[in-house]
């Protein structure tokens, strides 16, 4: 469970060169081109897909490694009968609902296309190989200007030694069907949560989070604050106390899943990560300008998914290196994870340091072979937005007093490792 709760701390994002089918340039484009053609540009390696072929398509056909890398990652299942139809020609709802998924659009797969990204089809159903360019080059690749933004603000950013952020969070949660009833957590039970952040790489980080969650015995909204210190000496948070509800200080060093250190390192790694791997998964857009209060603003889109736990780790180990092999251990036993992602950042063109950040999660959650890593969650939708300020400003993060003498929690594994109690005997 400590695993899970590292790979949910964690979040992702990338592109790759375009490559073509082939295919007679207008003439109707069959389902596998098309497959091949997504597959080809994004770079996806079938080697080590462990799900069957489709029953009409063999191990040395020319769509093979396409057809297991896609159905792999959910983007097409396939026809009830098992098959795939590799030589049926691909219809224009079919592309737009296979692009769709790689973008995590959800809805309307052609208005969508039409409206964000200038994608139209004829009236007629033929997709020729010309119209499958253009909708791989607008919609399944990131933006060079994009791109280039993003390694300046990532360049901006890492000579930063410090900065603020506040803004809304929201999470909702709904518990998978035949779960027993968590107590205090209806199934679709939302938290809506303020945040007031602190930053400093060398004196740590100081959150101060207000949430609202409803009262299971009222149903009406309560208010609670907690106040958490990631710094040097370990990580504390004070927060009402369930029975009396007075506020109380608790030393979590041992139940997060990382220490200072660690959140330091990923922090220092996290914009070269998101600078470089994670492309593969996500895709930026130019949106152009904005101007607000009279400062101009860059606008970058981004969106995609991550389609299994597998997936989430090797990202995830790249960022903490020396915790890559601990993270990727047991990972069969593991409920797959589908982490997907829609947001907008904007960049201030002078500085070239971000300044705000919406963006949208879901996290999908599949069985186990494990039940101790069973997750109750079905999904977990989260909603963000942030604003950044006062970059390198940010001197001083002094852990209270009180919290250094605040009653030690144990860690996951030593709480599950106590022994019974003479009752339990």
């Amino acid at each position: 469970m400590k695993k899970l709760m590292s790979i949910l701390f964690a979040a992702i994002l990338l592109v790759s060169p375009f490559s073509s089918a082939s295919a007679n340039e207008g003439q109707a484009l069959s389902r596998g081109q098309f497959f091949k053609m997504v597959v080809d540009h994004l770079g996806y390696d079938a080697s080590n897909s462990k799900v069957e072929l489709p029953k009409d398509i063999s191990a040395d056909s020319p769509y093979a490694a396409a057809a297991k890398v896609l159905k792999d990652k959910k983007i097409v299942a396939g026809y009830g009968d098992g098959t795939f139809k590799p030589n049926q020609n691909i219809t224009p709802a079919e592309v737009s609902s296979i692009v769709a998924r790689f973008l995590a659009i959800k809805g309307d797969a052609k208005a969508a296309l039409a409206s964000n990204y200038g994608i139209s089809f004829d009236n007629n159903s033929v997709v020729t190989v010309e119209k499958a360019q253009e909708v791989i080059a607008k919609a399944l690749t990131s933006d060079k200007s994009a791109l280039e933004l993003v390694d300046k603000t990532t360049a901006a950013q890492n000579q930063q030694n410090s900065f603020q952020a506040n803004g809304n969070m929201s999470m909702q949660f709904s518990l998978k069907k035949g779960t027993p009833e968590i107590p205090d957590m209806p199934d679709g039970m939302k938290m809506d949560t303020s945040i007031e952040m602190s930053f400093n790489k060398e004196k740590g980080m100081k959150q101060l989070v207000t949430t609202k969650v409803p009262n299971p015995a009222t149903n009406e909204l309560q208010e609670m604050t907690i106040e958490q210190y990631f710094v040097p000496e370990g990580i504390f948070m004070k927060m009402p106390d369930p029975t009396t509800g007075k506020d109380q200080w608790l030393d979590m060093s041992a139940v997060m899943p990382f220490s200072f250190k660690d959140l330091m390192k990923m922090n220092e790694e996290h914009m070269n990560v998101i600078n470089g791997l994670d492309r593969q998964y996500f895709f930026y857009r130019d949106l152009g300008k904005e101007n607000l209060n009279g400062t101009s603003y860059s606008k970058i889109g981004i969106s995609g998914k991550i389609n299994s736990i597998q997936e989430i780790l090797n990202v995830m180990g790249s960022a903490l290196n020396d915790q890559s092999n601990a993270l990727l251990s047991g990972i069969e036993s593991m409920p797959n994870m589908e982490v997907a992602m829609n947001g907008i950042m904007l960049v201030d063109e002078k500085t070239l340091l971000p300044a705000r950040q919406t963006m949208q999660f879901e996290i999908k959650f599949g069985a186990s072979k494990n039940p101790a890593m069973e997750m109750p969650f079905e999904s977990i939708h989260y909603v963000m937005d942030l604003s950044y300020s006062n970059f390198n400003q940010v001197t001083e993060i002094v852990l209270p007093e009180a919290a250094k003498t605040a009653e030690k929690m144990p860690g996951l594994e030593e709480a599950t490792q106590q022994p019974a109690s003479i009752e339990q005997k």
